[in-house]
This record gives structure tokens, sequence and C-alpha cells, in this order.
């Protein structure tokens, strides 16, 4: 499923965001090739593209994914 909605993405970087405890879930975009932003990348994105409480954002991650 993954493989097929990267398929739809016309961007040249995917963006992921979970909570930074859900480690299956970070481990699981990893092997997909994902990889952990910066936590400064992160708030700018969490901000910019999310409509998320601030105490949402210091709980979270985003993974980031630089397409072919």
């Amino acid at each position: 499923m993954l493989r097929h909605l990267l398929s739809l993405v016309r961007t040249s970087e995917v963006f992921v965001g979970t909570w930074k405890d859900v480690y299956w879930a970070i481990s699981f975009y990893e092997k997909h090739g994902f990889r952990l932003v910066t936590k400064e990348e992160k708030d700018m994105l969490l901000t910019k593209y999310w409509n998320i409480p601030k105490r949402q954002i210091e709980t979270s991650v985003v993974l980031k994914l630089k397409k072919a």
C-alpha cells in the first residue's frame, strides 16, 4: 500500500509525521527509505503543513523520503 501511495505522489519529497514514542512506526518508515529530520526542520514542517497543538509538536517526529 505504501508503495502504491508513493507512486501517486508528484513531489520530490514526502513527509510523514508520527509520535516520537511509536518506535515501530518510525522503524517501518525507515525500512522504506524515510529518514528522521532534525528537530528544527520538524518544528518548521509541523507548523507550516500541519495544524496541531504545540504539545503535539513537542511529542512528534517527522520523517522525509527523497524520491528519485
